[in-house]
């Protein structure tokens, strides 16, 4: 049973990413791009799962390189499609003022499209044939080796100690959404468990709450650097850019608030033996 639910999951995560990669050489529009993103999470997910019960038997560190070298190049066409998106949304009231942020940003976006296209057509088409075959090296394992595994991940979430630069907020919010995706990935063989739901729902919401404040984030720093490329240039700054950097300052700071918050709450769950 086991390997059957890492061999469906994955599988449906090789037939999605196979999908998309001619979709996106073509064109890499943002809902593909999303879905190819989020698919090879999914599958570099599953195979973190394979390799950590089978030990020196995985035989998967090549397509783990290949997945997280695609998942690179389509990760940063994303984030700057998302940046075009919320730069639209704060400069909505005077468009034109901010012109110079958005052609920057648009050609950051090009450049980044045509390294992800670039990327996906130069994958060989064999690759994820042979993905799907990994779960097959995976030795059986218990649902008590199982559940204590998900244990043992859930129960080292916490907010980082000390000063908490943005990297370990980052770092956190990474072992979360693994952390979802391995229990997505499990959950077909704990059906009946109230722990399972009240984990996915948790880890969910902090991967979400955590996603939106990196967004903010990002498109906080591409400002900072565009004004400091401006002033280098002599090119007058916008009116209302300090204002505009001052709310972007607060709302990074009330996702992050917000995310902490979640985590703070994080429920204690008790598996049946």
């Amino acid at each position: 049973m086991m390997w059957e639910t890492l061999y469906k999951y994955l599988d449906t995560q090789c037939a999605t990413i196979a999908d998309l990669l001619p979709a996106i050489g073509k064109k890499a529009a943002p809902d593909h791009v999303h879905k190819l993103r989020t698919s090879i999470k999914r599958a570099r997910a599953c195979l973190t799962l394979i390799k950590q019960f089978s030990g020196k038997q995985f035989k998967g560190k090549r397509y783990a390189k290949l997945l997280k070298i695609l998942q690179q190049v389509a990760g940063a066409l994303r984030d700057l499609q998302l940046q075009q998106e919320s730069l639209g949304q704060y400069t909505q009231k005077s468009p034109q003022q901010y012109r110079f942020f958005k052609a920057l940003l648009k050609d950051h976006a090009r450049q980044a499209k045509e390294h992800a296209q670039a990327t996906t057509q130069a994958f060989p088409p064999t690759f994820i044939k042979k993905l799907r075959k990994q779960p097959a090296q995976l030795p059986h394992l218990s649902h008590k080796q199982l559940s204590k595994h998900l244990q043992e991940q859930y129960a080292a979430i916490a907010i980082p100690a000390g000063h908490i630069a943005a990297e370990k907020w980052h770092d956190l919010r990474k072992e979360i959404k693994r952390l979802y995706y391995q229990l997505e990935i499990l959950q077909p063989l704990f059906e009946g468990s109230a722990a399972l739901p009240v984990m996915l729902q948790f880890t969910g919401e902090a991967g979400s709450r955590l996603g939106s404040w990196h967004d903010l984030l990002a498109l906080q720093q591409f400002i900072r650097n565009s004004m400091q490329l401006m002033r280098s240039e002599q090119i007058a700054l916008p009116r209302g850019i300090d204002g505009l950097l001052k709310q972007l300052v607060a709302d990074t700071q009330q996702q992050l608030q917000h995310s902490r918050e979640w985590i703070k709450q994080k429920p204690v769950v008790q598996w049946a033996e």
